[in-house]
């Protein structure tokens, strides 16, 4: 007898998509945990897929490759989470955007600087140290370098704007200012080098940001 329509079930595919959240966040914290142990070249997909409890098959069909792991594990450092929220729309960015004036546009991003340094930091470092041996890596490299200069030009641009500012040439000096700024390898020097705290070197930033980009203005 033939089922009317209505009456068929419905495949409700729900579950399988949850599951494969769940996958994908233990594949990624654990590719992170293997990255900083082992380095890039020392951690392999086999090793990722064991200890996540997953198939190899499975890792290479959530991230496509080694190479895509270590970015998603990057991204995830510097945002936080692995969400596909745009970098700009972020609540912590968005304060940023929203300051009364220019200065404290430029404080609100030195925390945000800090932050992103504090998680970002150990492995944005082992990308770093794997970009001389992998031209693919290097390529990575660049490409992250390259978001974080378009980020810090929205930035100066809308630091500019609140400060009456439109000079294209000082919008440029401020962007590559930012840009050297916020790098979380600045991060390492400091306070992973040099023993500085978070907050000091949140501090530090933000006195940098401020007498670059508004010399009269005094901390």
């Amino acid at each position: 007898m033939t089922v009317p329509p209505a009456s068929r079930r419905r495949y409700d595919s729900s579950g399988r998509r949850a599951q494969a959240r769940v996958n994908r966040e233990r594949i990624l914290r654990v590719a992170t945990r293997l990255f900083l142990h082992h380095g890039y070249a020392g951690t392999s997909i086999a090793q990722v897929a064991e200890e996540a409890g997953v198939s190899t098959p499975t890792v290479f069909a959530a991230f496509k490759s080694k190479v895509n792991l270590l970015r998603e594990a990057v991204d995830a450092a510097i945002a936080g989470d692995d969400e596909a929220t745009l970098w700009g729309d972020r609540p912590a960015m968005r304060g940023v955007q929203d300051a009364p004036t220019a200065a404290e546009a430029l404080r609100r991003y030195a925390e945000v600087v800090a932050a992103v340094g504090q998680r970002a930091y150990p492995i944005y470092a082992v990308a770093n140290a794997a970009a001389d041996a992998d031209p693919q890596i290097a390529d990575l490299v660049a490409d992250l370098d390259r978001q974080r200069l378009t980020a810090a030009g929205y930035i100066a641009t809308a630091v500019a704007a609140k400060r009456g500012d439109a000079d294209l040439s000082r919008v440029g000096y401020l962007r590559d200012s930012l840009w050297t700024l916020d790098s979380p390898l600045l991060y390492g020097l400091l306070v992973h080098q040099r023993g500085w705290t978070v907050e000091a070197y949140r501090d530090w930033i933000a006195t940098a940001l401020v007498a670059l980009a508004l010399p009269s203005v005094r901390q």
